[in-house]
This record gives structure tokens, C-alpha cells and sequence, in this order.
């Protein structure tokens, strides 16, 4: 599970540090990072090789010739399958960089089973956003299954 908000540098290199904590739940469940374009915001996604696959299976589920088909496969195709170096860095492919307007810093937000990578402005715009909603709707209704 992907959780907290982490604000790292990015160096010249386009290289950052992955949360110590979001390379463990990888590295323990022995998955692959894959990072690609937001369907639905101006930032990056990370999420594991497990959790693309369901993406993928999804699709198969749809009509083949349907919008949200369409859009899912432009998403596979601006998918990459990301590698650490030996201090838990990766390189972020230029693609997403342009996409997510990085430059030298990345706010990482865990979201549970994937996370978001955002410039720091664009993370403050989203939660400044999130804040109003709070305050003219407040908190979301939810009903929570029991653990048994």
C-alpha cells in the first residue's frame, strides 16, 4: 500500500528518490514500479506491474472500439516499466516529466494502491481544491466494510 506525501529533489539527471517506504512495498511484494500519465490529473502515476495488469484486464472487458478502450490503450502506451539504481533513485522518462511540468522538485502523494507524482504547484492547487470541497460539502459518506 502507497501512503503519505513526500516532497524530493529532482537532480539535473532527471533521477529521483522514490519514498523509502513505497520502494519496501515493492521490493516486499516483489513487483516492478510503472509510472504513465494521469487520466485524470497533470501529474504522473506509479503504481506496481500487479495493478497494470488488472488496468489491462479491464480493457478486455469493454467494447473494443469504445472511447474509454481508446483511452486506456493511449494510457498503456505512455506506460514505463521503471528500474532503481542502487540508491533508490529512477530515472523519470522526459515524456512524463514534460506531461507532469517537473523540473527540480516532485511531491510523491500516496493514494493505496498507487500514488501520484506532482509538481509542487499543482500539488498545492489540488489540495488547496480538496479544501474547499471539504469546506462547502464536508467529509465523503463512506461505508466501510468489516474485517472479519
Amino acid at each position: 500500500m502507497f501512503l503519505s506525501t513526500s516532497h524530493n529533489k529532482i537532480d539535473l539527471k532527471c533521477r529521483v528518490s522514490i519514498p523509502a517506504s513505497f520502494r519496501v512495498n515493492l521490493e516486499k511484494s516483489n513487483e516492478t514500479l510503472i509510472l504513465f500519465k494521469s487520466l485524470q490529473f497533470k501529474c504522473i502515476e506509479g503504481t506496481t506491474s500487479t495493478r497494470m495488469q488488472a488496468y489491462i484486464d479491464a480493457i478486455d472487458e469493454l467494447d473494443a472500439l469504445s472511447d474509454d478502450a481508446f483511452l486506456l490503450r493511449m494510457m498503456m502506451a505512455d506506460s514505463f516499466e521503471i528500474k532503481f539504481d542502487i540508491n533508490g533513485r529512477v530515472v523519470i522518462p522526459d515524456i512524463l516529466m514534460n506531461f507532469a511540468n517537473l523540473s527540480n522538485k516532485a511531491v510523491f502523494m500516496g493514494i493505496g494502491e498507487s500514488f501520484y507524482i506532482w509538481s509542487p504547484s499543482e500539488y498545492e492547487n489540488q489540495y488547496m481544491k480538496s479544501q474547499q470541497i471539504l469546506r462547502e460539502k464536508g467529509p465523503p459518506k463512506l461505508i466501510l466494510k468489516k474485517i472479519e
